[in-house]
């Protein structure tokens, strides 16, 4: 049907767990396409994958209210680590915000995997805040975060810009080819370039931190940033995530516009880890609600057939 599918491939990050025969595996198949005005090659997952869909254990939710801050919030009747997850968020515009949804965690969420959106009221300058990474050019004789502010505005390969004021001039201001995820640092003054009037960068991650035990396997987060356009019709952000869980392996897109594609490994010890969680670190506030619109989860049909398994 005239599609463009490609594969890609995932590594392992456990190097030194038990063999068990192979290393890495294939991604999920994604078509490929342009966006609208032909300038980004963007991906989604092949429709296909919904014919793996387990109907009878599809639970559905919607218009759930996130109000307050929740460390851990289970999601009732549900379980699983073969699955496929549809979340359709809506939070308000130009706060400060963090949320998501927990997976493979334990009942108790001492060993959880999250996957989150976290956001700024203002990311074009961002006080005590780094961006750790990307960087490919140390601009001299900035004395002053604005100038640094400047610099990154005036090259046009910048993304964002770190400055730390407690560096030597020369060694100080650092410009991105990127846009890492935020993180706190009391002498560091960081922004994102701005683009069209309006816009505003979100980011979504998988925080692998209590992912599991093995001091050896990767526990950094991963992440991915995502620019959100407003609209005259509406005054919240709406951002749907198309989540798919198999074991080991998590990948998250956003399948309408196809802007997004996060892939990463965890490696939870515990059987029970198999429960879902919402929590809230930063709520929104007065004015403003996070909600999970819709929640989708099915728990995903095997792709061996009878006698052709691989194990």
């Amino acid at each position: 049907n005239d599609q463009q599918v490609i594969m890609g491939w995932t590594s392992e990050e456990d190097n030194l767990g038990p063999q068990r025969g192979w290393q890495g595996c294939h991604t999920l198949p994604r078509t490929i396409f342009l966006s609208d005005d032909g300038y980004e090659l963007r991906s989604r997952p092949i429709e296909a994958l919904k014919t793996l869909r387990n109907e009878t254990s599809h639970r559905h939710f919607t218009d759930v209210v996130l109000d307050t801050k929740i460390p851990f919030e289970p999601v009732p009747d549900v379980k699983g680590n073969q699955v496929e997850i549809v979340i359709n968020w809506q939070f308000p515009m130009y706060q400060n915000l963090d949320f998501g949804l927990i997976v493979l965690s334990t009942p108790d969420g001492q060993q959880r995997t999250s996957i989150g959106i976290t956001s700024r009221n203002n990311t074009s300058v961002m006080m005590n805040s780094d961006l750790p990474g990307w960087d490919y050019l140390s601009v001299p004789q900035i004395t002053q975060w604005s100038d640094c502010q400047i610099a990154c505005n005036k090259d046009n390969k910048c993304q964002a810009w770190t400055y730390v004021q407690d560096r030597e001039i020369n060694n100080n201001c650092f410009l991105k080819s990127g846009v890492p995820l935020l993180t706190s640092n009391s002498v560091c003054t960081s922004g994102v370039k701005q683009r069209e009037a309006g816009e505003q960068i979100v980011w979504v991650y998988i925080d692998r931190s209590l992912s599991q035990r093995n001091p050896d396997a990767a526990h950094e987060p991963i992440h991915a940033p995502i620019w959100l356009q407003p609209s005259t019709m509406n005054t919240q952000w709406i951002l749907e995530l198309d989540i798919f869980i198999d074991h080991s392996v998590i990948e998250i897109f956003e399948p309408y516009g196809g802007r997004l594609a996060l892939t990463g490994h965890v490696y939870p010890e515990e059987e029970n880890a198999n429960t879902f969680a919402v929590y809230v670190n930063e709520p929104a506030t007065a004015g403003g609600h996070i909600i999970i619109n819709t929640l989708d989860i099915w728990n995903l049909n095997t792709i061996w057939t009878e006698g052709h398994k691989f194990f």
